[in-house]
């Protein structure tokens, strides 16, 4: 018993150094944020500097699109729990992906589920198709910067169409039109307001 309340008040510490680093990155992301548009259509921050004392850095980092709830919502990529995952997703946006095999033995509690589509609509998402969907958007229940992925496959690809939300998702499902496959890849993709 003690050891379990040793490690929730160590993930809850986790969490609340994650939510801080998300609102700080949020912030120096949003600055200077119009609508600087990359290599294959992924948003780019440009120029967001950060000061402390005499140092000063700038970073660039780039920002994806997906579907949250009907609405395009915004995120970046830091870290994943599955090399392959940290390959792809770095040669997709050109920027160093964290490996953390350890976002893996996240609780399922402290994850929200990304939906990633295999077939379908072609598009800017991932392996090519329409752009992924998750769960919830910041300030919603439910929401966390740790998506797990789940894979996406529509069984007749004929009737793909464009979703974009998890409940979409889960009607198409329920209808025997796709098929989702869980996985416990873990990623690190806090959502990012572009204003």
């Amino acid at each position: 018993m003690k050891q379990t309340f040793t490690y929730i008040m160590s993930f809850l510490a986790v969490v609340v150094a994650l939510s801080a680093i998300v609102t700080m990155l949020s912030s120096v992301i949003a600055q200077g944020q119009d609508s600087n548009l990359s290599q294959g259509g992924l948003l780019k921050s440009t120029d967001n500097t950060t000061s402390s004392g005499n140092d000063s850095m700038v970073i660039s980092i780039p920002v994806e699109k997906g579907f949250v709830n009907g609405n395009l919502s915004y995120f970046i990529s830091t870290d994943a729990s599955e090399e392959m995952i940290v390959s792809s997703v770095t040669n997709t946006t050109k920027f160093d992906v964290n490996y953390a095999p350890t976002l893996g033995d996240t609780p399922e509690i402290a994850r929200q589920q990304g939906f990633v589509f295999t077939n379908g609509i072609l598009g800017n998402g991932t392996f090519e198709h329409q752009l992924p969907v998750a769960s919830a958007a910041s300030g919603d229940e439910g929401y966390s910067p740790l998506f797990e992925i789940n894979y996406v496959k529509w069984n007749n690809e004929s009737q793909a169409r464009i979703l974009k939300s998890a409940a979409d998702i889960m009607d198409a499902q329920s209808m025997g039109e796709l098929s989702i496959e869980k996985s416990n890849v873990v990623i690190n993709s806090p959502a990012v307001k572009i204003k």
